[in-house]
């Protein structure tokens, strides 16, 4: 019998790039994404600056993120070029990524 392939909080964490001196650094400098990541770009509005997220991959299938995606894709439409954009403030977003991996840790 296999063993079931779940989500494990370091499958789904996050990292918030201008936080840390190495995510400045990597932003910087090689601008590379770790496999099974994807770049997300997260702010309010035009004028105010957007925070760059690495988000997993198996985090998009939580239905809080759906919403967000949803979001982008009224705001953005669904043909977006680059990088996805996620109209939200980037501390909100912290926080519902934070309760996601909250929720996982619980189950």
């Amino acid at each position: 019998m296999g063993k079931k392939k779940g989500i494990t909080s370091a499958d789904i964490r996050y990292q918030r790039l201008l936080e840390s001196e190495e995510g400045r650094r990597r932003s910087k400098d090689d601008g590379l994404v770790p496999s099974g990541y994807v770049p997300v770009l997260v702010g309010m509005t035009e004028q105010e600056e957007m925070e760059r997220f690495l988000i997993h991959t198996k985090l998009f299938n939580h239905p809080s993120m759906v919403i967000l995606l949803e979001m982008a894709a009224q705001e953005f439409g669904y043909d977006q070029q680059g990088i996805l954009k996620i109209p939200c403030d980037a501390d909100h977003f912290q926080r519902v990524v934070s309760f996601l991996l909250k929720e996982k840790k619980k189950r």
